[in-house]
């Protein structure tokens, strides 16, 4: 039973990673800009808001965007539920209006109730592919979300199971995201919208929630 109460814990903190990418038009960049500033909410897991920062590297016709991004659950205890995101992205493929976009990160994330407190690292790989034009885009995407260790700090829990360790432990699961993403342009502001759809990585033990929706907003200057 101990250790069906640490898994559950465990594959909870992993599913609490939201979608939020570093979102960008490829084709309404301007050269002499290098910063994209965006604010986002969604429902996923939990109902969430963010802030996230980039910085476009110019890499001749594949610049690179190196973004951070931090996400906190609505509601009174935001310290307790946090996740904060490293990421770099690049434009795999420029052909006409197609393009394809790859985003690997590395994800901090923390999530404490009564029962215990948990740090989850992880790994996350966004692939979205699609039509792009200055204006507008729409494009799919994949995401594929991986925990690499977690350190559990239990708390409630140990008055039932008093054997029970804290400590590190080694990957917990992680899963897979479909879906897709619309976007229109307005000079330097855009808006994006989001939405998917969950899978465990058996596609078998889905999410409670298996869908997703996103909203932002994002300058470039």
């Amino acid at each position: 039973m101990k250790h069906l109460k640490i898994s559950t814990l465990a594959i909870f903190s992993i599913f609490c990673l939201q979608l939020n990418a570093q979102e960008v038009n490829w084709r309404s960049l301007v050269p002499t800009q290098h910063h994209l500033v965006s604010a986002y909410f969604g429902a996923d897991y939990d109902s969430y808001y963010g802030l996230s920062y980039g910085y476009v590297v110019k890499n001749g016709n594949h610049p690179i965007i190196l973004g951070l991004q931090g996400t906190a659950p609505f509601g009174k205890t935001t310290l307790d539920d946090w996740k904060l995101k490293l990421s770099a992205q690049t434009e795999l493929i420029h052909a006409g209006v197609f393009s394809m976009t790859l985003q690997p990160a590395l994800v901090v994330h923390r999530y404490a109730s009564p029962l215990a407190r948990i740090y989850s690292i992880g790994t996350n790989l966004t692939l979205a592919a699609g039509l792009l034009r200055p204006k507008w885009g729409v494009a799919g995407v994949l995401q594929y979300d991986q925990s690499m260790a977690m350190q559990i700090e239990n708390r409630l829990l140990k008055t039932y199971y008093p054997e029970i360790r804290d400590g590190w432990y080694g990957s917990g699961g992680g899963n897979f995201k479909f879906g897709m993403r619309l976007n229109r342009n307005f000079r330097a502001w855009a808006g994006w919208l989001s939405l998917g759809k969950a899978y465990g990585l058996d596609f078998k033990s889905n999410p409670t929630l298996p869908f997703y929706a996103e909203m932002s907003v994002n300058r470039t200057f």
